[in-house]
Parts: structure tokens; C-alpha cells; sequence
């Protein structure tokens, strides 16, 4: 090993090893040209509303609008072929936001927008980041991942998590090695991205709430909804 590859940072080399392994299982994954779609919503169309209840626990849908989203580019088109949005408001605990972004384009380059990317975008600042496990029921657990994010004139909290075939990706390789890994069975994956946030004084406050507000959202989830949520381990494949 070399003076100048001894003084590297340890992740800079995970990195790049990391980067190396991505480019070859690409380079192989593309070679085999995967054709067959492996969804969890088999409609070419999928309508993501009826999936999703409008009153959960004490909260109750009052809007669509008023939420962080991707910058409106050609990109964003690209990644999502379905996307929802609602504010729900409580009487006796703060507002929660939910979005669900969903990608079932058979592109072979999948990809999804994380709120590390599209909050700074909106000229936010992310101040904590850290992840938070959710138990999502029957044996599933879902690494979600809390952030802080805060603008001149407004802040939020946040639990997302990423879905991707049946892995729930929490790094930039992570994502692509879930793609490169489905490609390498001749399949092209579909993924989501499920993001809920709130306005809270602090970080314990905001984590409280969001917690009230999704478990009891997973307890209401229909099997076809499970299945988009979490994968294969949410919901047992329809028949026929």
C-alpha cells in the first residue's frame, strides 16, 4: 500500500470500494439486459389515495398542499409515476405531513430523491440526522432515518425510509446495489420513497408525535398497501 493510500480516510477508501464493486455488478447487470418487472403495485397506473387512510388515530386529512417536494425538473418526472401528498391536522397534537413518492417506470435506472437532497434544494438546512427503527408489524422492521432541516422562515422534522424491491436501502450504494442486485436476476425493480413530517419545538417532541401518528397508520394498512410500504415481507404476493 502506497504513503498516499495509507493517509486516505477510511470511508473515502469504502467509498471507492464501494464505487468499484457498483461499477462491475452494473457492468454485468446491463450485459444480461433485465426485462422482467418486479413490482409490488402491478397497475400501469397506480393510484396511490385509495391505499392510504384520511383519518388516523385523531388526525384527519385537511389538505394536499403546503409540503417539500423535489425540484419540478425533467429528473423528477423521470423518478415518480405516482405521488400523494396531505397535511392531516389533530386536535390535540401537532400536524403531520405525508408524502409517498412511487417509481414503477421499467427503466433499469431507478433512482429516489431523499430529503437530503430536495430540502437543501428548497434552501434548507439539515441540522440532525440520525436513524430510527419502526416496527412495521409481523416481523418487519424499518429502518427509518430522522432528520432536522430548518430555512429562514420555517423548520421540520422528518422519519422517511426508502423501499427498493425488498431491500430498504439507507445509503446512495446501498440504493444502487439494490438495483444492481435485482438486474442480476434479469429482473428491474420498482421503489418508494414514504416521508412523514411535523413542526415541533424540538427533536423529542417531533419524534413523539411522529411515532403517534404512523403506528397507528401501519395498523390500518390493507395488505396491497403493506406490500407497497415494505416489500414482499409486508404482504404475501396476490394469487393469479
Amino acid at each position: 500500500m502506497s504513503d498516499e493510500q495509507k493517509g486516505m480516510p477510511l470511508i473515502t477508501r469504502r467509498s471507492m470500494i464501494a464505487g468499484g464493486l457498483l461499477l462491475g455488478a452494473a457492468g454485468i447487470a446491463n450485459s444480461r439486459r433485465p426485462d422482467e418487472p418486479f413490482k409490488m403495485l402491478p397497475e400501469a397506473e397506480p393510484r396511490l389515495n385509495p391505499l392510504f387512510p384520511w383519518k388516523i388515530a385523531d388526525w384527519e386529512y385537511q389538505t394536499s398542499s403546503g409540503l417539500v417536494l423535489p425540484p419540478p425538473d425533467q429528473l423528477s418526472d423521470r423518478l415518480y409515476n405516482a405521488i400523494i401528498t396531505r397535511y392531516y391536522a389533530s386536535p390535540t397534537n401537532l400536524p403531520v405531513m405525508m408524502l409517498v413518492a412511487y417509481n414503477g417506470v421499467q427503466d433499469g435506472m431507478l433512482q429516489v430523491h431523499r430529503p437530503e437532497v430536495c430540502y437543501p434544494a428548497a434552501g434548507y438546512q439539515i441540522e440532525h440526522d440520525r436513524f430510527i427503527p419502526l416496527d412495521a408489524g409481523g416481523g418487519v422492521e424499518v429502518p427509518g432515518h430522522y432528520l432536522a432541516a430548518r430555512s429562514t422562515s420555517r423548520h421540520e422534522q422528518m422519519i422517511y425510509w426508502t423501499r427498493i424491491g425488498n431491500d430498504f436501502p439507507v445509503r446512495w450504494w446501498q440504493q444502487h446495489w439494490s438495483v444492481a442486485k435485482e438486474n442480476l436476476k434479469g429482473r428491474v425493480p420498482d421503489g418508494v420513497l414514504i416521508r412523514f413530517s411535523t413542526a415541533a419545538p424540538d427533536d423529542e417532541t417531533a419524534i413523539r408525535t411522529l411515532r403517534r401518528f404512523i403506528g397507528p397508520l401501519f395498523r390500518q394498512l390493507s395488505p396491497k398497501a403493506r406490500r407497497l410500504l415494505f416489500g414482499e415481507a409486508g404482504a404475501p404476493a396476490p394469487r393469479g
